[in-house]
């Protein structure tokens, strides 16, 4: 003989499923509120790697502008004399 299974059973089984899993009792509206907080923090953490990679950038154009000014003044430090190269 086949087991039948009532709604009433059906739903009392299902909470206990939840219940044992550990499953919390959520709604469409919660799961749907969820991830659009998700999708917010996703997009500002997006915002924020963004700000930080253009803070970095212009930190590496800085370094590397300071790195030419000095090599052009080691440059001119060591070349010789205008009044020297008449001579």
């Amino acid at each position: 003989m086949p087991m039948t299974i009532f709604k009433n059973e059906r739903n009392r089984l299902t909470f206990r499923f939840g219940r044992q899993t550990a499953l919390p009792s959520t709604s469409v509206e919660q799961l749907q509120a969820e991830i659009e907080r998700l999708q917010t923090q996703l997009e500002f953490n997006a915002a924020e790697h963004e700000r930080e990679t253009a803070i970095l950038l212009r930190a590496l154009k800085q370094a590397k502008s300071e790195m030419a000014r000095r090599d052009m003044i080691d440059a001119f430090a060591g070349a010789p004399s205008p009044s020297e190269m008449k001579h």
